[in-house]
């Protein structure tokens, strides 16, 4: 049982740590504290076989493996690889909302539609911001998401009082004000982690474990 519980204090260090984790952010996908991922790297305490198959599934592995003395542990050149690529999905996805928009503004040009062409490159921005949200709440930081939900903001309300002029839709960028700070704010919210229910959770299981 001994060698058991070493054999997956080391293996799941070395999955976490191949997978660029901290203890937290690993606690946090499995909805545990970290210091339960930390008493299992110490072998102080054994998970149980519903989350040896949840860190399984995380590491790319199986529970065999990660309760075996010499496992055959995946390497995360594919996850890096993804990981790169990222960046490169989300500029493509943006870069083809401004394909469509030069078309527009192309077959608007050439039909003479009585209509401000320009106003495509313009409307093209906030559906910009849009896909870029979709990515980056996939991949990406809170603060960037809070950057392109501003710049929807208010380049929507751009695009509104640029297509009717004549109107008193400047008003609208009195309405961009609160829903601004509002996103600020948001930015500063954190998201509230069940620590107590988690802590104690995991301070069970291991008291189970090592009885």
């Amino acid at each position: 049982m001994e060698d058991i519980r070493n054999n997956i204090a080391r293996n799941i260090a070395e999955c976490r740590k191949r997978m660029n984790l901290t203890q937290a952010q690993l606690a946090e996908k499995l909805n545990y504290s970290d210091k339960a991922v930390s008493k299992w790297e110490r072998a102080e305490a054994v998970p149980d076989i519903y989350i040896l198959s949840e860190l399984a599934k995380i590491f790319g592995t199986t529970v065999d493996e990660l309760i075996s003395a010499e496992p055959k542990l995946p390497e995360q050149k594919q996850k890096q690889v993804f990981s790169f690529s990222k960046p490169i999905i989300a500029l493509l996805s943006g870069g083809l909302v401004w394909v469509i928009a030069t078309l527009c503004f192309a077959i608007l040009q050439w039909c003479y539609v009585p209509f401000d062409n320009w106003l495509c490159f313009i409307y093209a921005i906030p559906l910009t911001a849009i896909v870029e949200i979709v990515f980056n709440m996939l991949w990406g930081k809170k603060y960037v998401s809070t950057i392109l939900v501003s710049l929807l903001i208010w380049t929507l309300a751009l695009s509104f009082f640029l297509t009717f002029p004549k109107t008193d839709l400047w008003l609208i960028f009195i309405i961009c004000i609160p829903l601004q700070v509002l996103t600020v704010l948001w930015l500063f919210l954190k998201r509230k982690k069940p620590a107590e229910e988690t802590g104690e959770k995991a301070s069970k299981d291991d008291t189970d474990k090592t009885e």
